[in-house]
């Protein structure tokens, strides 16, 4: 049925909303769809957030920043555009409505309990969820591609430095990075922790301990905080020095600072996903999430756990005295996993730090 439904598709909806890292793993499926009816009109649905970075980063199909507000005039207006084909990627409550209304012949979502009634074309989803998850979630993104008789190649990340856009000027950003760059000239590292989840977050005595480290042994650090990261920086302030932390960015601005760098470290968060969608190696601190799932395949991109029995656990937040996935995870194993992706293994720490 699909090799001949394919080239009738002349409107079609594509439901991502959300996390930035869930958008930016789901790229590679939002252009095998692109790629297969390049004579569609494509609407990709996401937070408005997310919006100007990826319409950037998704040729060929139009990026539609979700209106919050009232639900009813953007009902209608989904409804009036008529389109053919919908993949819904987030499968909640709300976008299987929204899918359901679309009036689409062809309905493509997840075979999930409540909300499997919205769809006529049904994929499993158990290789894309985190606990205990033994596939790469952007391999799993691929799933609804494959249920509409497309092959699409392995997931790949392809670097995308090119497309990212430059931020606005003004503000201190630029200035503060320009200096960055003209000082040292050891590689450059970002630490990037932060963490929507309370049950992701890394100490921030491990995160400036892990500054220390990678800063003695010649690399130049910087945490650069994102919004939320304000008790983070605040610790890490009183035990570090000011240059430890770059001012607030957007995420222009950050996409900007991760271009000129040589390496990320961070934890199961989306700007990761941005890293590697910049071609940066990246070496990612895992607790409650899991390896398999979210950190992408091959040698540059390294994920360092301690592999307590209960993670992953797939929780918010963490209900085991002590949270020992995170807390009991030295910095000492996190620098062992980025020196030898910067060139650095075998350094001795005696470079000097600057004054607190």
């Amino acid at each position: 049925m699909m090799g001949q439904a394919r080239s009738d598709f002349r409107r079609i909806l594509l439901i991502r909303r959300k996390a930035l890292g869930d958008a930016l793993v789901s790229l590679p499926a939002v252009a095998a769809i692109a790629e297969a009816w390049p004579k569609a009109a494509i609407d990709l649905v996401i937070d408005r957030p997310l919006a100007g970075l990826l319409g950037a980063l998704a040729p060929g199909v139009h990026v539609i920043s979700y209106p919050d507000g009232a639900e009813g005039p953007w009902l209608r207006w989904l409804r009036a555009r008529r389109y053919e084909l919908v993949v819904d990627w987030l499968g909640s409550p709300r976008t299987a409505v929204w899918t359901a209304l679309s009036g689409a012949r062809l309905r493509v979502g997840y075979d999930l309990p409540g909300r499997r009634w919205a769809y006529n074309l049904r994929v499993p989803r158990h290789r894309s969820r985190d606990h205990g998850v033994r596939c790469f979630a952007g391999e799993a993104f691929l799933d609804p591609v494959r249920a509409l008789g497309l092959d699409p190649s392995p997931w790949r990340q392809g670097p995308a430095a090119n497309a990212v856009p430059a931020p606005p000027a003004g503000g201190p950003f630029g200035p503060w990075l320009e200096d960055w760059l003209a000082t040292g000239s050891g590689p450059r590292v970002v630490l990037v922790m932060s963490a929507t989840w309370p049950a992701k977050a890394w100490p921030a005595r491990h995160v400036a301990a892990l500054w220390l480290s990678l800063t003695a042994a010649g690399a130049r650090v910087v945490l650069a905080p994102g919004p939320g990261d304000e008790e983070l920086v605040a610790a890490v302030r009183r035990e570090l020095p000011p240059s430890a932390v770059a001012p607030p960015s957007s995420l222009a601005e950050m996409a900007t600072l991760l271009r000129a760098s040589d390496l990320m470290v961070g934890t199961d968060n989306g700007l990761r996903h941005l890293a590697v969608l910049l071609g940066l190696p990246t070496v990612t601190v895992f607790g409650p999430t899991d390896p398999h799932g979210w950190n992408p395949p091959g040698a540059r991109h390294v994920s360092v756990s301690r592999g307590e029995p209960c993670s992953p656990c797939d929780l918010k937040a963490c209900p085991v005295p002590g949270h020992p996935c995170l807390e009991s995870l030295p910095a000492e194993a996190v620098a062992a996993a980025v020196l030898p992706l910067i060139g650095l293994a075998g350094r001795r720490e005696d470079g000097k730090v600057p004054a607190c």
